[in-house]
């Protein structure tokens, strides 16, 4: 009964995204900012956080931006950094260790820095020194506030100034979130139950939706998962499957564009099949990318849902990450 009302939380928040996402693309593009034309943006966070920055990156790359976007998963700020820069700080809970101090260092060094949070002491830091704020809700679990993470730095970025997504392609988003169902998941989750590993493999651009099924696989499904990015995994990666494995596997594809990839999903296709396991084929929908990028990133979180019930583990529970964040405290590090 437990592990079921668990899974009914879990399913009810993944399909809050559409409203997540729009509220709070218009609140945040409504943040009191300057209008900036950096030389860079860097993007600050870790986890689902970290992903929005992916999703910032892949975004500004398609649309031709011309400044550098780097996403930095680390603690601290890049030594480059200066005040001709733009600096988005990304922290669901406000207090993650690594993002606050790229916040911080990046301010000390001259960068605007904008922040994006439902509070803790990255918002206190801001309201402290005057900076822009995008505050969002709090009271979910960090991943299944996805929508809100992307829709406020989208908006805050376009208060600035820095357009990656305009509101258009944001209601496109919405809806493709909105065509996602539950039941999508529960669908790819029973194909893929009872293995002992899972690999995920994502081409071009859509590497960057394999690495979210696998961050989701840990926390709900507390699944084993192995992401495989191509084509550069093709160089490497790829030579492990010239020979069967013993352990029960479950390959998830990511297709997408590009010739390149078309290529390498054929042939992804037929090596992952020669393994004789479960071969799942997903390519994400949507009008545009942002579109695809979190229709893609929901029907993973639906699917891991879905897993962990069949694993009869609770998706709720990711109490091992407190054993870091006491060691950070025991090192002087908040």
């Amino acid at each position: 009964m437990a592990l079921q009302t668990a899974l009914e939380e879990m399913l009810k928040l993944y399909e809050t995204w559409p409203d997540q996402l729009l509220t709070s693309y218009s609140s945040a593009v409504k943040a009191k900012a300057p209008h900036v034309s950096p030389r860079s943006l860097l993007l600050c966070g870790m986890g689902g956080s970290g992903v929005t920055g992916d999703y910032i990156w892949a975004l500004a790359t398609a649309k031709g931006a011309r400044f550098p976007v780097i996403v930095h998963k680390a603690d601290g700020a890049p030594a480059w950094l200066s005040s001709e820069d733009l600096v988005v700080a990304i922290s669901y809970s406000g207090n993650t260790y690594e993002t606050v101090s790229c916040a911080r260092e990046a301010h000390a060094k001259g960068a605007l820095v904008l922040s994006v949070t439902s509070g803790g002491k990255l918002a206190a830091w801001a309201r402290e020194t005057g900076l822009p704020l995008a505050t969002i809700q709090p009271g979910y679990y960090p991943r299944t506030a996805l929508g809100m993470l992307a829709g406020a730095t989208l908006g805050i970025l376009s208060a600035a100034g820095v357009e990656v997504a305009n509101e258009g392609e944001v209601k496109d988003a919405a809806e493709a979130l909105r065509s996602t169902s539950r039941g999508e998941g529960e669908t790819i989750a029973r194909a893929l139950k009872g293995k002992d590993l899972y690999i995920i493999a994502g081409c071009g651009v859509f590497d960057i939706v394999a690495h979210r099924w696998r961050q989701e696989f840990s926390e709900n499904a507390k699944a084993i998962a192995k992401t495989e990015f191509y084509p550069e995994s093709a160089h490497n990666d790829l030579v492990v499957w010239q020979q069967q494995h013993g352990e029960r596997k479950g390959f998830i594809l990511i297709e997408g564009d590009g010739k390149v990839c078309s290529v390498l999903e054929e042939l992804l296709r037929q090596v992952y099949s020669e393994q004789r396991d479960t071969l799942v084929r997903v390519t994400p929908r949507g009008n545009g990318l942002l579109a695809q990028l979190l229709q893609g990133s929901l029907l993973g979180g639906f699917t891991s849902v879905y897993l962990a019930s069949l694993n009869g583990v609770d998706p709720r529970d990711t109490s091992i990450t407190g054993r870091y964040k006491e060691a950070l405290e025991k090192a002087g590090l908040t």
